[in-house]
């Protein structure tokens, strides 16, 4: 099976690429906000993957302009996509039992097919016996690691295999499903390359030459963090709120940060690549 082969090479190279890369933990993070995006997206609740991080840092984004029905699908979307987030990141017990079903599921299928194809084998049965698609989901990512396919939690889940339009018939689902998986590491790759442009310009901007100089650090931490206030920066650095405001509004000022929030009361900042979420 051509998608198969195609499949098991991009996770070798997407997981030789990012095992020890220096912003494993962001790329991650940003990883899982596009994956409950996507998972959302295919059950027709869309939202940007930068508005969920918004939200997850505790500010509610409402487009400018949009009417009482636009406001409340926007509301429904980012209920939707911070159930997918929930699921795949931070699972309550009764969530956690019902990935644990599914992992049985995944390992009793690969026991014949091997990981890539017994994982779509297994969640084609998983749906065709009634089950929901979200414990499948983050039961793939620990599949995944627990068979060494790959060495970090990266939320690859096949998430457009289940759009309106794709074929349900096994036959023609699964091999979908391994593009779908295929597809999502190239996508995983990209956004890698972007963030690493953007963190490299910002680190050869920043000033940080200077050994007494925290510039570098700052722009690591922004780099973790998709949004960050200032607070956050202050906090995780030992600086005063007001050294957090200094460094931020000069990387903001020499077009190194954007501020994606323009609000006085809760300002959030991010590496240039966010651009678009600024309302």
């Amino acid at each position: 099976m051509i998608a198969l082969t195609q499949t098991a090479i991009a996770f070798g190279r997407i997981d030789q690429r990012l095992r020890h890369h220096p912003l494993l933990p962001a790329i991650l993070f940003r990883e899982r906000l596009e994956a409950s995006r996507a998972c959302a997206a295919v059950d027709g609740h869309l939202i940007d993957p930068w508005r969920l991080a918004a939200e997850l840092e505790g500010l509610r984004v409402v487009p400018l302009g949009s009417d009482v029905f636009e406001r409340g699908s926007s509301v429904d979307a980012a209920h939707a996509a911070f159930a997918q987030y929930q699921w795949l990141v931070k699972p309550d017990e009764a969530q956690r039992n019902a990935i644990e079903s599914a992992l049985g599921w995944l390992s009793e299928h690969s026991k014949a097919s091997g990981p890539l194809l017994g994982a779509a084998t297994a969640f084609h049965a998983w749906v065709e016996a009634g089950h929901a698609r979200a414990p499948m989901r983050a039961a793939l990512i620990r599949h995944w690691r627990r068979t060494d396919i790959l060495h970090f939690p990266l939320p690859l889940v096949g998430a457009r295999a289940f759009a309106s339009d794709v074929p349900w018939k096994s036959s023609e689902w699964i091999p979908f499903f391994l593009n779908c998986l295929s597809d999502e590491v190239t996508a995983v790759g990209n956004r890698t390359r972007t963030l690493e442009q953007s963190w490299h310009q910002a680190r050869l901007k920043s000033g940080g030459q200077r050994n007494t100089s925290r510039a570098d650090k700052v722009i690591d931490i922004l780099a973790a963090y998709p949004l960050i206030s200032a607070t956050r920066l202050s906090d995780e650095l030992g600086l005063s709120l007001k050294a957090a405001y200094i460094y931020l509004e000069r990387f903001l000022s020499n077009g190194l940060i954007v501020e994606v929030t323009h609000r006085t009361a809760r300002r959030l900042f991010a590496l240039k690549e966010l651009e678009p979420l600024r309302e």
